[in-house]
């Protein structure tokens, strides 16, 4: 198993090399940036094609005959201008991925976005027609469009690079107008290149660059006749252009009429007709997409789900219409799924072949329409139900087919998004308590997976799903627990225990900390309760509050009333205030903070000796214990200056009557070495891990050993 699982993590890996080029994430990023405009222009097409006669009856009844503008104005608005939107984000994209290799040379994405907007303008063949000013704005030119947008933005960036941008003389320029000016002279260069490229073109007779390449596609097929080698071809290139991006049933529409006609104009002499690879070789649109989504649900089976992109996909891909699978999994450009989105196609026209031409399949004389769902559409093609019994043989063909690529990317998937998580929580342990306000705005991965992060924490704690553990707190002269830390803790559904240094401050940042603070008190409150009612009485309850929580003038009242619900003894609870995140008395912490210690509440300055001004916090706040630093603790055995340094803090602890806890002790060494230096209340592994309830109950009566 373990070799399996590595062999599977190798192959994962290959398949990440070979996906995870910038420009390729930068177009399927802009692709699923896009996801709503497609998803609003395939449910358009299935309103407006939905092939059941009197539902098509039904809405003319009630309509009128122009019931189908509707449909039409959010297809105008989507999909047919897929193109210009495909370009403005693709740009911009690039020139993000500009600006964090050139950190000097930043320019603003938008700007990058809208040159390349107009470069595409340039290019573009005005239409005839009033209401669209151009043609080929659609997915019909989406081609063109990713290519005019990789070669506009990076000629931009190229020559913003050779330092054409103008100089101010101003003494404090605006932002915006830095960027108009410091684009103005690529900008006009590169929209000028690409008017010149369309002037060299109409010079040469060649007035649309689109048709062009389109016309270039249908010539291999000149000559080709209806046989199972020009369908193979035909298969082949026309899932090749949609894996590009180009719109492939559209482009070869002249090779379509001209080879493959419809049953009508060939009276059922051919075998080959729009029916035969509408039914049998695309179910579900281009590629055989319903396999591809049998697939996901096989493999997926175990987590009772698909995915948001496939289970959008369900319903357009039942009338075969796959824009959504095709553009928001996404297929296109993905090198994943390029074997199987060619490879299902092409081996289901030969299966199917085979079953007509042995007469297991009879070919009826009856046209079907493309949006006719499977299986429906096989009984109509054939005039009986061995055509529908042809669709399931290759419908289970074609997911054995997509399967084991399904898996690795779900494989790859997975170890891009523990990747990610991995650099995040290596990221929260050196940022400190900056982290939330630096991840969560952040435009790339790590900020996409910090806002995911912060949502699902905002569910958890709507459904009460943190909990927390309690560490010990040992006075090393008896053994005995003389405190407990209550300690927050999240466990994600899917990445298991989530570091609190990533999550508090994520919940600092999206507004919740309070809530959580006082969930802490509460909880902890609750079972110091439990444990003085089973007569576990000389504990002191530690909890902890944010800075944040300390801009509340309510908090002192907040906590008051925590403690009276649970009849405590205020003594017998201890607020801990990380020092290294900058208390502050001018922001009335002072106050906040002396009227919870009125209560009778104990109060534990965290972290001290490296922050912010750790000996003023004596002067300004009523202190009952300091914690050592954990970077101390670590390097006392070692270091001559974290020795002093401790054996300071102790001597001043003990002249101000202010108990001294030693966190993170985790050696023998450690322990002694304190101890010499006046410190003998520890908390650490070398004592004991944060625990649950029940297991703490078990050390604070068991007691530890001395050192």
């Amino acid at each position: 198993m373990a070799s399996k699982l590595k062999l599977d993590d190798k192959n994962a890996s290959f398949w990440l090399d070979l996906s995870s080029s910038p420009l390729l994430a930068i177009v399927r990023d802009s692709m699923t940036m896009a996801f709503p405009v497609i998803i609003a222009g395939a449910f358009a097409i299935v309103i407006n094609n939905f092939p059941i006669k009197a539902y098509q009856d039904m809405m003319t009844r009630v309509f009128g005959e122009r019931w189908k503008m509707f449909g039409g104005y959010v297809g105008d608005g989507t999909l047919a201008v897929l193109a210009p939107v495909m370009v403005f984000s693709i740009a911009s994209g690039i020139a993000e991925l500009h600006n964090s290799c050139h950190r000097l040379k930043t320019i603003h994405p938008l700007m990058v976005g809208l040159i390349s907007f107009c470069s595409l303008m340039v290019i573009m063949e005005p239409s005839s027609d009033a209401a669209t000013p151009f043609l080929w704005m659609g997915i019909h030119g989406l081609f063109v469009a990713i290519a005019v947008a990789i070669m506009s933005s990076k000629l931009f960036l190229w020559i913003y690079d050779r330092n054409t941008r103008l100089k101010f003389f101003t003494a404090s320029p605006s932002a915006v107008m830095i960027n108009a000016f410091s684009s103005l002279a690529p900008g006009i260069a590169t929209i000028f290149v690409f008017a010149a490229f369309k002037a060299v073109m109409n010079y040469f007779g060649y007035v649309d660059i689109h048709k062009l390449a389109y016309d270039l596609l249908c010539k291999p097929f000149v000559g080709m006749g209806n046989n199972l080698g020009s369908a193979l071809v035909f298969v082949l290139s026309r899932q090749f252009l949609w894996f590009l991006g180009i719109h492939g049933s559209n482009a070869l529409e002249p090779v379509m009429t001209e080879i493959f006609p419809t049953v009508a104009a060939t009276g059922g002499e051919f075998i080959f007709t729009r029916a035969f690879l509408d039914s049998y070789s695309t179910m579900g649109g281009s590629g055989n997409t319903l396999s591809l989504l049998l697939a996901f649900f096989v493999a997926r089976r175990r987590e009772r789900g698909i995915g948001v992109v496939a289970e959008i996909s369900i319903l357009p891909a039942l009338f075969n219409i796959n824009e959504t699978l095709v553009f928001g999994l996404p297929i296109v450009l993905n090198p994943i799924f390029i074997i199987p989105f060619i490879a299902t196609p092409i081996v289901l026209t030969v299966t199917s072949y085979l079953a007509i031409l042995s007469g297991l399949v009879s070919v009826a004389p009856t046209e079907v329409v493309w949006t006719t769902p499977a299986l429906i559409s096989g009984y109509a093609a054939s005039g009986n139900i061995t055509g529908s019994l042809l669709q399931v043989f290759n419908l289970i063909i074609g997911t054995a087919i997509y399967l084991p690529f399904v898996r690795i990317s779900d494989r790859v998937q997975a170890l891009k998004f523990h990747g990610t998580f991995k650099e995040l929580v290596e990221l929260s342990y050196t940022m400190g308590d900056n982290v939330g306000a630096s991840l969560v705005n952040r435009t790339d991965n790590i900020g996409s997976l910090s806002r995911a992060l912060a949502n699902d924490l905002l569910m958890s704690i709507k459904k009460n799903e943190l909990y927390l553990e309690y560490q010990p707190q040992v006075d090393c002269r008896d053994g005995r627990v003389h405190g407990v830390e209550a300690l927050v803790r999240w466990k994600h559904r899917r990445m298991g225990r989530i570091p609190p240094c990533l999550f508090i401050p994520l919940a600092e940042e999206i507004g919740f900390i309070d809530e959580i603070g006082l969930w802490v008190c509460d909880e902890s409150c609750r079972q110091e309760r439990e444990w003085i009612d089973r007569e576990i009485k000389t504990v002191v309850m530690s909890f902890n509050v944010s800075v944040k929580q300390l801009d509340d003038d309510g908090l002192p009242e907040k906590i008051a009333g925590i403690i009276k619900k649970w009849n405590l003894d205020p003594h017998v609870m201890k607020m801990e205030v990380t020092e290294s995140t900058g208390l502050s008395s001018d922001m009335g912490h002072n106050d906040i903070i002396r009227d919870i210690k009125m209560m009778g509440v104990n109060i534990a300055i965290d972290d001290f000796g490296m922050g912010h001004t750790s000996l003023v916090y004596l002067k300004q706040f009523p202190v009952s214990m300091i914690k050592l630093d954990g970077s101390l603790v670590k390097d006392v055995t070692t270091s001559k200056i974290s020795m002093d340094i401790i054996a300071t803090i102790s001597e001043l602890c003990r002249s101000m009557d202010i108990q001294l806890l030693a966190e993170f002790v985790e050696t023998e060494e450690q322990a002694i070495k304190l101890k010499s230096l006046g410190c003998c209340m520890f908390q650490g592994y070398l004592y004991s891990p944060a625990l649950s309830p029940e297991n703490c109950e078990a050390a604070i009566r068991q007691g530890f050993r001395v050192y």
